[in-house]
Parts: structure tokens; sequence; C-alpha cells
């Protein structure tokens, strides 16, 4: 499916590309591609204004394409706010950010390389030397943002939806957003998100003027988990615009646990059903179709070490800062082997087999090599005499077997 989706985005980028460079011909010369030769500052957050160098670019507001691209992830394509013929300015959108890779459920920097597409499109995409780390967070300045749509924050009318925010510019009136800015309350989760997973939760709440609780665009709430399901609106809103195309209506919604109704459990995915109930909710589900569910790769069993010594507490943590998997990305380390197969501390039980110790009968965690295999290949042959880490320092006899079963907290 990553591969079919990528193949439509290369193909629209062409055809796009080409529609542009003969509108050019025909006028006259045809234009030459734009090209990268200075990108400024090279680590920022959402929100931080972001300088282009180089040549080509078509002057004018809103007439070039910033084309964020990562691994194994659809292209983003953002509007240049201001463009000379040899600079492009632009604020880093809070659409990056489903994009961003995770360390379980914490957005990390991630690099982007970068491609402009104004009359034609950047022949490559730049090197790692050009390519920009972008976070969460700011970490400068902001620029103020106009459009052809909206002038200092007026919706000029030429647009329906002047922010394209999924509300017309008419409802957002009667809410109270801010029809100029797609994120009103600027917590990362856009207006129209935010309004229809309320309507999800509760479908009175048509307007709803400021009032609390539910996902509300005027209020930052992007880390609530409204429906109870485990995941944050943030998280929800993140699998919607990267497995959802950004498409009305949602697949994923913070205003119930079973966005687009009860889905059955996937004949030989019996163990994505964490509590027997033969359906699975949006945290059980597999989003990204790497045989571990939305839940325990995002907060769970496989997004980080401190979720086992919070469940565990008399388990010390092994000394090696394994990753997390990321749950919207199939293939966290890149190796071509998707997570659930893949084995994170490479001690030969993979991630599927170390999610679970009712499941596995195993003494299992997937953040320490030593368990449940004490002789595993990567192992520590030397740990600590005292206070060490499981299963050395939990009583363990290595001329027994295995526990089947695991010393409960």
């Amino acid at each position: 499916m990553l591969k079919s989706r990528s193949l439509q985005v290369l193909a629209a980028t062409a055809l796009c590309a080409v529609g542009l460079l003969l509108v050019s011909a025909v006028g006259g010369q045809a234009a030459s591609a734009p090209q990268i030769s200075r990108v400024s500052p090279l680590k920022l957050g959402v929100g931080d204004v972001l300088t282009i160098s180089g040549k080509n670019f078509v002057p004018g507001k809103n007439r070039n394409y910033v084309i964020f691209q990562r691994a194994r992830a659809r292209a983003v394509f953002v509007k240049a706010d201001n463009a000379t013929r040899t600079k492009l300015t632009l604020v880093v959108p809070a659409k990056l950010l489903p994009f961003l890779a995770r360390n379980g459920a914490a957005s990390v920097f991630t690099r982007f390389n970068l491609r402009v597409l104004g009359r034609r499109l950047s022949p490559l995409s730049t090197r790692k030397s050009l390519s920009p780390l972008v976070g969460p967070l700011p970490l400068g300045s902001k620029a103020p943002i106009s459009s052809a749509d909206c002038v200092n924050g007026v919706p000029t009318g030429r647009s329906a939806d002047s922010d394209k925010d999924g509300l017309s510019d008419t409802l957002e009136k009667q809410i109270h957003t801010d029809p100029c800015n797609a994120d009103t309350d600027r917590d990362g989760v856009p207006d129209g998100y935010e309004y229809t997973s309320a309507l999800d939760l509760n479908s009175k709440a048509l307007p709803y003027p400021g009032k609390r609780p539910y996902p509300n665009a005027l209020y930052p709430d992007s880390s609530v988990d409204y429906d109870g399901d485990g995941l944050t609106m943030m998280d929800e809103y993140s699998a919607w615009v990267r497995y959802g195309d950004s498409k009305f209506p949602l697949n994923y919604s913070d205003g119930t646990q079973n966005t687009g109704g009860v889905q059955p459990v996937p004949a030989g995915k019996e163990r994505l059903d964490l509590n027997g109930d033969g359906k699975l909710t949006d945290d059980e589900r597999d989003v990204d179709n790497d045989g571990l569910g939305n839940w325990v790769e995002a907060h769970g069993p496989l997004s980080s070490q401190s979720w086992w010594t919070g469940i565990y507490e008399t388990e010390k943590a092994y000394p090696v800062p394994f990753a997390g998997t990321d749950w919207l990305d199939p293939d966290t380390d890149g190796d071509g082997l998707v997570d659930g197969l893949d084995d994170q501390d490479h001690d030969g039980y993979n991630n599927i087999q170390e999610s679970s110790r009712e499941q596995s009968s195993l003494w299992v965690n997937p953040f320490n090599p030593c368990l449940p295999d004490w002789k595993s290949p990567t192992c520590s042959l030397h740990p600590p005499p005292k206070d060490s880490w499981p299963p050395f320092g939990s009583g363990f006899n290595p001329a027994e077997p295995l526990p089947l079963v695991w010393p409960r907290a």
C-alpha cells in the first residue's frame, strides 16, 4: 500500500511539473528548474520560519511549493509564503506534525529532504547538508502569513474555506474559529478535525461556542484522549493524515473508539484483540499494517522501556537504551522487515512475540535482550554482581529453565 501511494505521489508530482512546464513553454522560453543552494536554519520546529536560497524560483506570494520528503512517507506540499527569484520563505506548518518520526508516542526531530516546485520541479532532493531537521515545537520566531484567500487575517472571498481546514468560512464565524487560521487554538490539530471529532463524541455539539469537554478548536487539547481509547487526539489526527489522506469522513477520530463502525478481528490477527471481545477498537487496529496494534506501539509494550518498568516496578531496566517503534511507520529502522517481525533488542525473539507476556507465556521484554533467553547473542556477558537487570537481578538461576510465567509486580 505504501509503495502504491508513493508511486501515486510521484506521478502526480510529475504531471503537475509537466503541466507547469507546458504553460511556461507556450508563453515563450521554457523555464529553468529551481535549484536550492542554502537552507536556514537547518534545525527548527513547526511554527518557525524557513528560508531557502537558490535560483529559478517564481517571484510572489504562494507561487512556489516546497516539498518535504522523508523515507517511506508521503511527500508534503507547502506553499512558500513569499518568494523572489533567489529566496523563498515559509512558516513550517502544523501539517508536518503527523510526518515526524516517533519514539513510541513522542515526536522527535526528523530530517526532511526538500524540493521546490515552481514553473518546474527541482530535479533532485536536497542532500543531507541542505535537509533540515524539523521538530514538533518552535525554536525561534514566527512570521505573518498572507495568501490570495486572506489578507491581514480577513477572508478575501475567493474561497468558501479560506484556510482549507475543512470548515466553511460561514460555519467558522458561527463557532467563533478563525477562517484565516486552519488551527485557531494552535495546538497542532486543525479546526475541521477537532470539530468533526466533537460531533462524533457528541452529535448535539453543533455549533459549539468554546464549551468543553470534547474536542474543541478553541482550546489547546491535542494531548487529550477524549474517547478513552488510549490514543490522544494528536495520535488519531496523525493517523488520519498519513493513512486517511486528510479526507473526510475521518478514518481515525478522537470522538469515538470505533471510527467508521465496528471492525471485526481479521483472521489470523487475534493477537490484536487485547480485550478478547471479537472486535477491534481504534487502539487495537494496526494502521501501518506491521503486525502490532496502534496502542501497543504508541503507548504500550513497544513504545519504550519505561512502560515495562512502570508495569513491573521491581524490574531494573537493561542499560542499553533500545528505541521503541514508530506506530505510523511499518519499518521503523528501515531494514526491510516490518516492525512486528523485527527484533529490536536482537535476542532472537521478534517484537510480536515480545509484546505480551500473557500471550507468549514467556518472560519477555523487547527492551532487554536477556529476556526471555539469558544466552541470547546480545545479552551482556558480564552483568554487575549487585543490583543487576533481569534475569540476573531477579532471583534467576541460570541452571534452571526459563520461567514460563513471569514474576508479577
